[in-house]
């Protein structure tokens, strides 16, 4: 079972649960009803996946593989819908942009042999090279003129100068203007009021305090999910909506297109925010 991978691997490495609970942010609570297998006693399915690749992380142990493992045992109808709807996605990516579509490595070669077949081929006959002296040969020809250019016309621009500055110039005649009454001075403009930014779409800061397990979603598409470090600030946008889970709702504050909407909740508390671009509160 995942719990028991997990509390091995935790006794080889000789923690404790208040070890994991103190580099996850994760409550002890929910890391002894992992490691028994009791996931009835977490919030949800999408908490206990990323309450068990945050554990899987702390132990350096392969994350994905203990997720995978975990649906297999208690929802393999699921990771066979998901594993699906990836493939599914993955040929309509490949069917939109076929160019960013790389085949399988027996299929293709390697970057480095394509490269290599690329400038062979460039170079089968002469035709390539004397097209390219030709190129060069015509950049320094019009360089040249260019030069020219600019030498003839500094040369003209300095003799006539000279020309202007050997002839007389006129004495000019200097006469003191009467100083105007004194003029009140205009009224400043009053300053203009700071424009208020616009959102077209959605737009949350989170400013995280304390380490923090953290679920994101994007309209609908999980953008983010892992444990964030006290101390960092994040940002995420969608069209319509966001939806937020934390781990530790008490380390996270939200700013949600330019408004505070404060804490997500209490230090240990597991909360889920959604925001969407009418969100006032």
């Amino acid at each position: 079972m995942t719990g028991d991978t997990l509390r091995q691997e935790r006794e080889k490495q000789n923690l404790t649960i208040k070890d994991i609970e103190k580099g996850t942010s994760i409550r002890a609570l929910y890391i002894e009803s992992i490691e028994k297998g009791e996931y009835d006693k977490l919030p949800g399915e999408a908490y206990t996946k990323g309450f068990i690749r945050s554990y899987a992380n702390f132990l350096k142990l392969d994350a994905g593989a203990l997720v995978k493992q975990f649906m297999q045992e208690h929802n393999p109808e699921k990771l066979a819908a998901e594993e699906a709807a990836r493939e599914q996605e993955q040929r309509e990516e490949a069917a939109r942009n076929p160019q960013r579509v790389q085949s399988a490595p027996s299929e293709l070669p390697s970057r480095r042999q394509a490269r290599h077949t690329t400038s062979s081929s460039s170079f089968a006959t002469g035709d390539d090279f004397r097209q390219r002296v030709q190129r060069a040969h015509r950049r320094q020809n019009m360089v040249l003129a260019l030069a020219v250019c600019v030498m003839v016309g500094a040369g003209a621009v300095f003799l006539l100068s000279s020309d202007d500055t050997s002839k007389p110039q006129p004495v000019k005649q200097t006469t003191t203007a009467s100083k105007p009454a004194s003029q009140p001075a205009a009224a400043k403009p009053a300053a203009a009021a700071p424009e208020t930014k616009k959102y077209d779409d959605v737009e949350v800061k989170a400013v995280f305090t304390d380490r923090c397990w953290t679920s994101v979603k994007a309209d609908g598409k999980t953008v983010y999910e892992g444990t964030i470090e006290k101390g960092e600030t994040k940002e995420w946008k969608a069209n319509e909506k966001v939806i937020i889970t934390a781990g530790n709702a008490g380390a996270v504050t939200f700013t949600v297109n330019g408004k505070d909407m404060g804490k997500a909740g209490e230090i240990g508390e597991v909360q889920e925010k959604t925001f969407t671009k009418d969100t006032q509160n």
